[in-house]
């Protein structure tokens, strides 16, 4: 029995050094990353949503998690017709997806069209509770004067989101056009209970009590409302409307100024209906004015750059940067055009295009902070890194709070492998955001890396903090108590991973092997069981069970289980070792022969030395020297 329990003991422990396989097996990275999603769209701080970004599109770059995320970029730089491209591949990959549904539809509505962005909302509300799909439903029918059904997906909307002014107002907006003059006065004073400088709820309940020979109450409304937005030439022109009606041409004559009313010429005109135009998002008119505007004085760079600007937002991105290159032409080149040309290059791939108009933006506002961060974006991208940590650290001057500054300068800094300072980088970015969940890690990576197993074992907690089943993290913290033979904390996480996945055979099996390590064998034996419970042709589990089986002295049952590890595998060598040993256990008789042969050689032996101490009483030492002349001979 001593025997063969060393020789189990010599056959664990290479199970608990690095070479054993601690993982956690081939997880569903996809599966994973829509399973993000929802944390995603509660994460409003740009450094967390741009991790969870990163983390779902290197979980699953080509599935429909992956897609709808990039979709989902496209559509935040602007980029419309990128984004419709992502989210249909994403539901190319899954029909079902709800939320690429429902985004796809907001982008179709926002480009005006109407037909197929009642067809993508229509499918989201299917499975999705997201009241942004039920306005935008809402809003379609609005615009074709569905009244009955637009109200009807505003009050659904309003169902799961209750405290939203912009539903309310939206509600009112369809009333009015209905004529239900009281409904609509109502549902405008809900979304100003909500929140009191509601702009379009302002301006619509104006326009009502106006209608409705109540100017004095309107304009109590639009002071309050011009307070707030002094620049909004539309309240301006409300609050005119309102004095004329109360017989006050000094009060109406005012406003119409800071309305842009009141301006003379032409030119004037079309570029006041071109702002208009642009305020209401109805880009193409916008544009039409403007460039009418520029038939009456074509030298008015000014007049190029809303050109370019109302190109641009209509994702016309071509036209958008010929107007910006005029307006440059004429020496009206500001900031924000280079900016703008820059963005456009950068969608087209053009780098080193973009790379020179951000840094033309640069020249004209040295604080011009985004196009910093693109610039510095791009030569990371490409590899120019000493170039990227300088418009990092020119970042960082204005912006020591910025934790998606730090984080990003000291992934740089892991590029060039100036590791210290990659440190000192990512410390910081954990510091002034302590749940950004790829710093931790990658922190922690570095560490171990550098074998300070201490401080990554510090970072792995938190990752874990963050998300408890995070595998890759789980699965580190495991080496780490492995190398550090730390192994009470190796169990603790090993019945963490038993509670955190009770049908996985595998996490049962790992916290077997400690266990037995420990020689607390009656648990080993209870983890061994359930994974096989679990898994009933688990090998290594019946393998394992077996062996503690045999140190227990519970031998039958060791042979029972073994024969069921060598069916289950039988390439297991260490299976063979214990199955002959308990063979040898169970059958003695082959050492008893031996046993036996043995005796009979020792039997000769002795009959030869009492043969040769006769002969050499009667020949006097004859036979001592037979002997000596035998070895002579050799």
């Amino acid at each position: 029995m001593r025997t063969y329990l060393l020789l189990i003991t010599i056959l664990i422990i290479p199970q608990l050094t690095w070479g054993f396989d601690w993982s956690f097996g081939s997880a569903d990275k996809c599966r994973q990353a829509r399973e993000m999603l929802p944390k995603l769209a509660e994460t409003k701080d740009s450094a967390g949503r741009l991790t969870l970004v990163t983390r779902i599109i290197d979980l699953c770059p080509d599935g429909a998690a992956g897609h709808f995320v990039q979709g989902l970029q496209q559509e935040s730089g602007g980029n419309t017709d990128r984004a419709i491209s992502e989210y249909q591949e994403a539901l190319k990959d899954d029909p079902a997806f709800h939320q690429a549904s429902g985004n796809l539809g907001l982008v179709y509505l926002q480009k005006g069209m109407l037909d197929e962005a009642a067809i993508e909302l229509t499918k989201a509300i299917e499975g999705s509770q997201d009241p942004r799909y039920q306005q935008g439903l809402a809003k379609v029918f609005s615009e074709r004067k569905l009244y009955t059904l637009a109200a009807h997906h505003y009050n659904e909307a309003l169902k799961v989101s209750p405290s939203s002014p912009s539903l309310y107002s939206g509600l009112a907006d369809v009333y009015a056009s209905m004529g239900q003059t009281d409904k609509a006065q109502d549902t405008y004073s809900k979304a100003l209970d909500l929140d009191r400088e509601y702009t379009p709820a302002q301006i619509g309940l104006s326009r009502l009590l106006i209608e409705n020979k109540q100017p004095d109450r309107a304009l109590e409304i639009l002071k309050k409302a011009a307070m707030a937005n002094p620049q909004d030439k539309a309240i301006h022109r409300l609050m005119a409307d309102a004095y004329t009606r109360m017989g006050d041409p000094k009060g109406a004559e005012y406003e119409s100024v800071l309305g842009g009313v009141s301006v003379t010429g032409r030119f004037d005109e079309l570029i006041v209906k071109g702002d208009e135009y642009f305020s209401a998002k109805d880009y193409d008119k916008a544009a039409k004015e403007y460039l009418a505007a520029i038939k009456e004085k074509p030298e008015r760079p000014a007049v190029f750059q809303k050109l370019g600007d109302a190109y641009l937002a209509a994702n016309r991105d071509d036209d958008a940067a010929s107007a910006y290159r005029e307006a440059v032409r004429l020496k009206g080149g500001t900031a924000a055009i280079h900016y703008s040309l820059g963005t456009i290059f950068e969608k087209k791939g053009l780098l080193d295009e973009a790379v020179v108009e951000y840094r033309q933006a640069i020249k004209y506002d040295n604080d011009f902070g985004d196009a910093r961060r693109r610039l510095a974006d791009i030569y990371s991208l490409r590899g120019s890194f000493p170039q990227a940590i300088e418009q990092y650290k020119e970042l960082l001057k204005s912006r020591k709070d910025n934790p998606l500054i730090y984080f990003k300068l000291a992934r740089v800094y892991v590029k060039t492998k100036d590791y210290k300072n990659a440190v000192a980088a990512y410390t910081e970015a954990v510091r002034l955001d302590a749940d950004n969940l790829e710093a931790h890690r990658e922190l922690a990576a570095l560490y171990k890396w550098k074998n300070q197993l201490k401080d990554a074992e510090k970072q792995y907690q938190e990752v874990l903090r963050l998300k408890k089943d995070d595998a890759d993290a789980r699965t580190a913290l495991t080496a780490i108590y492995v190398k550090e033979k730390n192994y009470d904390e190796l169990t603790k996480l090993l019945k963490e991973n038993v509670e955190l996945a009770p049908k996985d055979p595998n996490t049962h099996y790992k916290l077997g092997i400690i266990y037995e390590f420990k020689k607390d064998y009656e648990n080993a034996i209870s983890a061994y069981k359930a994974a096989v419970d679990l898994k009933a042709d688990h090998a290594k589990a019946l393998n394992a069970l077996g062996r503690v089986y045999m140190k227990t002295g519970h031998i039958q049952e060791a042979k029972e289980a073994l024969e069921a590890a060598k069916k289950a595998d039988p390439a297991l060598e260490e299976t063979s070792v214990l199955l002959n040993n308990i063979r040898d256990e169970l059958s003695p008789e082959p050492r008893h022969k031996g046993k036996k042969v043995n005796i009979r050689k020792k039997g000769k032996k002795a009959k030869h030395r009492k043969a040769t101490k006769k002969s050499k009483k009667k020949s006097g030492g004859k036979a001592s020297s037979k002997k000596t002349g035998k070895k002579a001979g050799k």
